[in-house]
């Protein structure tokens, strides 16, 4: 965007990932929403972010910058976030996509596009909500089987027999992962077995009466509107 006329402040990405802090880019759904000017913004921070760690010790930032993007597929489009993805993690760029479903991202980045996307996350987190029943086949065979031992005793007339027979089973099944509890969530890490973990909110944290305090202060739905006192009767 052009200045004005009058001074004004100017936002600089190659200063801002050189001084550090927190930048957030907000935007609505729907038409006519900012979506576009966010998605820009994004890539010019994470471009000169890139920048900056080719001049840095090992090619990566001193300190890694994270970029959360939340509801990604509505509000940042990035058409070339998917072939980007796994480079960035090697400049110490690191980038967390949010999305509602795996078909929410389909629709932005095509088949090809998510599951580039899928496969260059180290990290992937399947939160429950969701009732796509190929995606959920999909996580119950990444999550892969159990070894039980089950036993049968019959008896007869020479006596009693014991018989045990390993067999697997799945750990969890579709209708159980679309039923997921709120609170629990599943991580699926580079290198290791899918992990069932319990998230916390900021509620339960020590910090929450910071964040109270903040959005006290902050948040437009809690402030209450000025009221103007009567200066007394018209003469």
């Amino acid at each position: 965007m052009n200045p004005g006329p009058t001074p004004r402040p100017e936002f600089d990405p190659h200063h801002f990932v050189r001084r550090g802090g927190t930048l957030y880019s907000l935007s609505r759904e729907g038409a006519g929403n900012a979506g576009p000017l966010v998605t820009a913004l994004t890539a010019a921070v994470v471009k000169a972010a890139e920048d900056y760690a080719t001049t840095c010790p090992g090619g990566r930032l001193p300190v890694p910058m994270i970029g959360v993007l939340d509801e990604a597929a509505n509000v940042c489009r990035w058409k070339d976030l998917p072939d980007l993805y796994s480079h960035y993690g090697s400049r110490g760029i690191v980038l967390i996509t949010i999305l509602q479903s795996w078909a929410q991202g389909v629709g932005c980045w095509g088949e090809r596009g998510m599951e580039k996307l899928w496969s260059a996350a180290n990290r992937r987190i399947y939160g429950g909500g969701v009732d796509d029943a190929t995606f959920l086949d999909r996580l119950t065979k990444i999550i892969g089987d159990r070894e039980l031992l089950r036993s049968s005793t019959s008896t007869s007339k020479q006596g009693t027999s014991v018989n045990r027979q390993l067999q697997r089973e799945q750990i969890l099944d579709i209708a159980e992962l679309a039923a997921l509890p709120a609170g629990r969530a599943i991580v699926f890490s580079s290198g290791s077995r899918a992990t069932l973990i319990r998230s916390i909110p900021w509620m339960e944290r020590p910090y929450a009466d910071r964040i109270r305090a903040s959005l006290a202060r902050h948040d437009p739905g809690a402030r209450t509107s000025p009221t103007i006192a009567p200066t007394g009767e018209p003469s």
